[in-house]
């Protein structure tokens, strides 16, 4: 079974490239230095390696013609930070320890064209035993046989590894440099990103928003372009839907008309009230779509302030004078910016729809969040399949308990309530109640168009 493996990956654009560019240049930075260390490494041991054997070729020669006493000052003045020497009694004592006599050119660990004939040299004028070092700084021993019997140890320290703090602080200025620069050219490069990003939720709310600049890189150009006419085609297709909806809706009033007409003159009885109740529902029919599809086009309707809390108490109290069960419960307590007849018209919708089914209608308003506003609409009726939750937002749709002479409707108010929730940049959601009963929520935004204004 595939299990889910987390994303590690920022969710911004700039995020990633700064950690891109970041984790390279630390790579980067880190073989560079592991490379230079090694070099360093590898030169100390050039230069100790060139230095001993031009100190040996000279140091030797002096001890051997010098007395005891100049021969403790030559070693002090000939004391190194890679080397030192001692003297000991006899070179043959020294043959008890680890060392073992070997040609110069092995204790040398690293070769140097200009001091290979002083090796040379040292080798046929001296006999010399190595080991390896006796404590944890030292890397190898050396002990020469003087003419006296007398022996010189040379002790080689190990390395040092060069550890350079100011590479650190190198490291962090080029981290500020790379974070710096990626932000300013990730600006620019998704400034345009996020005007499509922006026209494209403003277009998936409403279906209609201004074409975006086609401009940036010629990715981003390009995706503007298509974009600019993806948006065109579907401005076209939507009108051209609205405009057969209206003319069909429209030219539908006139025969109806006669027809009612001719329907006064029938004789009065079951067969004229049925011809009435045909005629009156496609009557309906015909203002609901003709409501649709007015609906489907850009609103008109200027913003203003409002105060939603009295708005949903005087739908309240006229519903209650239609002797209607509904009631209000929750408040805002704050002046907005909105449309408040397109608002209206959709809280009227939403419970029309509410009490077709249901004796008793309630509903609740929130603030949900300091960005957004949410009113439901609730009641006890049968409710909807989940299945159909979404498709009967959509136009004509009606659920197959709905299909009746009382209930069935034309299937259009809860598509034209949702059309005129983009007005708002909102959505109508449907959710089952616990218990029984159907919750039509309304969420849109408190900001922006919208705004919250006191």
């Amino acid at each position: 079974m595939n299990k889910k493996t987390k994303n590690i990956w920022p969710k911004s654009l700039f995020s990633r490239l700064a950690f891109v560019w970041i984790l390279a240049l630390l790579v980067g930075h880190l073989i560079g230095n592991v490379y230079g260390y090694i070099a360093v490494y590898d030169d100390q041991i050039a230069r100790t390696d060139y230095y001993l054997t031009k100190d040996l070729s000279v140091l030797l020669p002096i001890l051997d013609s010098a007395t005891p006493a100049e021969r403790s000052d030559w070693l002090k003045k000939m004391q190194r930070l890679a080397y030192r020497y001692e003297l000991t009694d006899s070179f043959a004592s020294s043959s008890s320890s680890s060392l073992t006599t070997v040609p110069l050119t092995t204790f040398v660990q690293r070769g140097h064209a200009l001091v290979a004939p002083l090796k040379e040299e040292l080798t046929r004028s001296y006999s010399a035993k190595s080991s390896a070092g006796q404590t944890p700084d030292e890397a190898r021993r050396m002990c020469f046989r003087l003419k006296d019997g007398s022996g010189l140890i040379a002790i080689v320290n190990k390395p040092i590894w060069p550890i350079d703090w100011g590479g650190g602080v190198v490291f962090a200025l080029q981290i500020l440099a790379v974070v710096t620069f990626t932000w300013v050219a990730v600006k620019q490069a998704t400034r345009p990103l996020l005007r499509l990003a922006e026209a494209a939720e403003v277009l998936g709310s409403s279906l209609h928003c201004e074409a975006i600049p086609e401009d940036g890189p010629s990715e981003v150009a390009r995706a503007a372009v298509a974009f600019n006419a993806m948006q065109a085609q579907i401005k076209d297709h939507l009108a051209e839907r609205v405009q057969i909806l209206a003319a069909i809706s429209h030219d539908l009033q006139t025969p109806i008309t006669r027809m009612r007409l001719r329907a006064e003159l029938m004789d009065s009885g079951s067969l004229q009230e049925k011809f009435q109740g045909d005629l009156d529902a496609m009557q309906v029919l015909v203002e609901e779509g003709i409501t649709y599809a007015r609906s489907a086009q850009r609103t008109t309707e200027e913003i203003c302030r409002m105060d939603v809390d009295a708005l949903l108490d005087s739908l309240v109290c006229d519903y209650v004078d239609a002797h209607h069960s509904v009631r209000l419960n929750g408040e805002i307590g704050m002046i907005l910016s909105t449309r408040p007849n397109t608002l209206k018209r959709i809280i009227i919708n939403l419970l029309d729809n509410a009490l077709k089914f249901a004796d008793e209608v309630e509903i609740q308003v929130t603030l949900t969040s300091p960005e957004m506003i949410s009113v439901s609409v609730l009641d006890r009726g049968p409710g909807i399949p989940e299945s159909e939750l979404a498709a009967v937002l959509q136009p004509f749709y009606r659920v197959e308990n709905s299909r009746n002479r009382n209930t069935g409707g034309t299937g259009l108010g809860l598509a034209i309530a949702q059309q005129l929730a983009r007005a708002l940049q909102g959505t109508i959601t449907l959710v089952n109640r616990d218990g029984g009963g159907l919750e039509a929520r309304l969420i849109f935004p408190a900001n922006g168009e919208n705004g919250i204004v006191s």
